[in-house]
């Protein structure tokens, strides 16, 4: 008995490639919709197919490959007529690509189906659908209770009024995530993820923005919602039966919506009790302990403020799986990674632990070819993420192969080890892919070992290049890591980027913690990039830690603005004079004098402010015009603050503040003097 193979039986017409169609004027002709059935056989060979198309059809290209088992890392890109590229895609669905095309005219046009990479050989299989197809792309809602009947709404592409769909969901159905398609008059569609849950299930209901009007629910439940619009809010009210734990979680990004929760829950007086946004990946979870009868409102909303029809959800409110079971979900992205013989590259591992597991989690692989290496990552308790290094030797197995990466724990004393999730974005996909490329012509490393900052001040990190091969060209740098959640990390940084130039092999970059940026341990890489023969090339250096301490003391005005108007000799008007609250953050356990000063003054105004107190948070500064104060509206002045912690000088600034300076009102002076006579001109006889 041989191995399995798949075979498809479809409802599109069946095309096989035909040779020689490898330049755009070989391009081969076919009628669509039809599935092609091809192989790119050799290194750097294209498929290209010519097609008829009319004016406004809705076009869809996705290629079945990597999911099907296939080496092959495709890449679209669609011409018209005279060779001119019109659009492109790679990577949308893993390593397979899927591209939407609105016909601008009618007309011939040209789909161009290679290797990423360029690469080829016997088993570079394809499944490729192309024409106006009936895709889904999103759904609402996204899931449904046994034994219920739902009507499901649908957005997409060639769906020719199928609006809707009913689904009769049988009591026993498999619980969790299924697969449907819609049944448009042009064919079924493609599958799209749909969740079967054994609790109540609800749709949320608007308004509910404020808590006074926030939709009173019951628990275990499940509620189906969206945020209809830009800055949408919606609450739930809640009571909870007995002390217990409860989870409040999000489930989005793996339905494909664009929601990136963050979830807020407070107690009946407006308290927040926990917050969170990214649990995982762009979904968000709370777990905490609920007294008896105590009601709770839990808010959601996007992180960002946006809404619409693609901002859908599923919140779950019930108490943990398993009865509040200790356990973790691992995760990883992305789910296409890229190595270079003689190289490195980077993967973010992420773990939420629930139920009370607080343990370390330690991610390794399970299965990487020949030649390829990584060292496993441990995320101790507190952190849920950290950067894994791929490496590859000389003489790796070049291809591109699924990997699998686990991740281990000890709960209860016995270890449990999970397989992690790949990630495409913020969807969990069903498989990892890793492809190994010929070597690169460069390198980068950190000369830098690790770093120590506190907030506001720069460090200066050393990076070398390695050219091979003779290349000259330049190399962009740039620091690559994370900061909460997946926000990058030059939310908490400035600087981090440079330019190794051609005839140069090292570099060095600046890096300055933000005064607000989160404090800290976190591991950094660099990344350089570089075209190399068309085509861009990255490598990664190695990680290395940075840590950032607090600064002692941050500095505010209450007013950013400021107004002074020039007054007349005697004037006692209260517009002469501009008032505004200095204020001081104290922190790192600092609790001495702060002295100020102002820089920036302009010319003939008198600035009054005196020192913070030990322990004092605030003091007021007033400026005054004088007769001799310049009048203007672009000045711009600074509150400095000089102060000693841990034997060390400081200096605090408070950010810029403006002021208008402008010149005091014009008055009429009234006399007794009679007017002047007028005399008419008189003409010379």
């Amino acid at each position: 008995m041989s191995n399995p193979l798949q075979l498809n039986v479809g409802q599109w017409r069946e095309i096989a490639k035909r040779d020689p169609n490898g330049t755009l004027a070989e391009a081969q002709p076919v009628e669509l919709p039809a599935v092609i059935s091809g192989t790119l056989n050799t290194m750097a060979q294209t498929n290209h197919y010519r097609f008829k198309a009319n004016k406004d059809e809705d076009f869809v290209f996705e290629v079945d490959a990597a999911r099907r088992g296939s080496p092959l890392d495709s890449s679209l890109v669609l011409f018209d007529a005279q060779g001119k590229e019109l659009a492109r895609n790679e990577d949308a669905l893993g390593l397979d690509s899927l591209l939407f095309f609105n016909v601008p005219e009618d007309g011939d046009y040209i789909i161009q189906l290679r290797d990423y990479r360029f690469q080829g050989g016997n088993n570079y299989n394809y499944r490729f659908y192309a024409g106006p197809l009936p895709y889904v792309e999103s759904i609402f809602p996204f899931g449904a209770q046994q034994g219920k009947t739902v009507e499901i709404a649908l957005e997409g592409h060639n769906l020719d009024g199928t609006a809707k769909m009913t689904l009769n969901i049988d009591a026993k159905a498999r619980r969790g995530r299924q697969e449907i398609r819609a049944a448009t008059p042009r064919g079924l569609s493609n599958l799209v993820p749909f969740d079967v849950s054994d609790m109540n299930e609800i749709i949320e209901s608007e308004p509910n923005d404020d808590a006074d009007k926030a939709q009173s629910v019951t628990i275990p439940v499940v509620i189906n919602g969206r945020m209809g619009e830009a800055k949408d809010i919606d609450r739930f009210k809640f009571k909870s039966d007995k002390d217990q734990k409860l989870v409040c979680e999000v489930v989005a990004s793996a339905f494909g919506s664009k929601l990136d929760a963050l979830l807020i829950l407070t107690d009946t007086n407006g308290t927040v009790l926990a917050q969170n946004d990214d649990a995982n990946g762009a979904d968000a979870r709370v777990e905490f302990d609920a007294k008896k009868d105590a009601d709770y409102f839990v808010a959601i909303r996007d992180l960002t403020q946006r809404g619409g029809d693609r901002f859908g959800y599923r919140l779950s409110i019930r108490p943990p799986a398993g009865s509040a079971a200790a356990s973790f979900v691992a995760r990883f992205l992305p789910d296409t990674l890229r190595v270079h013989r003689d190289g490195t590259t980077r993967l973010r591992c992420e773990v939420t632990r629930n139920g009370g597991f607080e343990g370390p989690v330690s991610f390794a692989f399970a299965d990487l070819p020949s030649g390829v290496f990584a060292d496993p990552v441990v995320l101790p308790n507190g952190p849920s993420s950290g950067i894994m290094i791929l490496s590859a030797s000389k003489d790796a197995s070049l291809g591109s192969v699924p990997v699998r990466l686990t991740a281990s724990g000890v709960i209860g004393g016995k270890t449990v080890t999970v397989n992690a999730e790949p990630l495409g974005g913020d969807r969990p996909v069903r498989r990892a892919y890793l492809t190994v490329l010929e070597t690169s012509p460069f390198r980068v490393e950190l000369a830098s070992l690790s770093a120590a900052l506190e907030q506001g001040q720069s460090a200066t990190l050393d990076v070398v290049a390695q050219r091979r091969d003779g290349f000259m060209g330049d190399i962009k740098v740039v620091v690559e890591g994370f900061s909460a959640g997946r926000e990058p990390v030059s939310k908490s940084f400035d600087g981090g980027e440079t330019v190794i130039k051609g005839a140069e092999s090292t570099a060095k970059i600046t890096l300055k913690p933000k005064m607000d940026s989160e404090t800290g341990t976190r591991t950094i890489v660099v990344r350089g990039e570089a075209m190399v023969e068309g085509q861009l090339v990255a490598q990664y250096s190695q990680p290395m830690p940075v840590s950032v301490s607090e600064f002692p003391v941050l500095l505010s005005s209450q007013l950013s603005r400021l107004s002074l108007a020039v007054l007349p000799p005697g004037s006692t008007s209260a517009a002469g004079e501009a008032l505004t609250v200095i204020k001081a953050t104290r922190r790192a356990g600092f609790a001495g004098d702060i002295e100020l000063a102002v820089e920036g003054l302009p010319a003939g105004v008198k600035a009054d402010v005196s020192k913070i107190a030990a322990s004092a948070a605030e003091t007021t500064l007033k400026l005054n015009a004088t007769e001799k104060t310049e009048v203007g509206t672009n000045f711009t002045l600074t509150v400095v603050g000089s102060f000693v912690f841990n034997d060390r000088n400081y200096k605090a600034r408070t950010g810029k503040i403006s002021l208008n300076i402008t010149p005091p009102e014009q008055t009429e002076v009234a006399t007794n003097a009679p007017p002047a006579a007028v005399t008419a001109p008189t003409n010379p006889k």
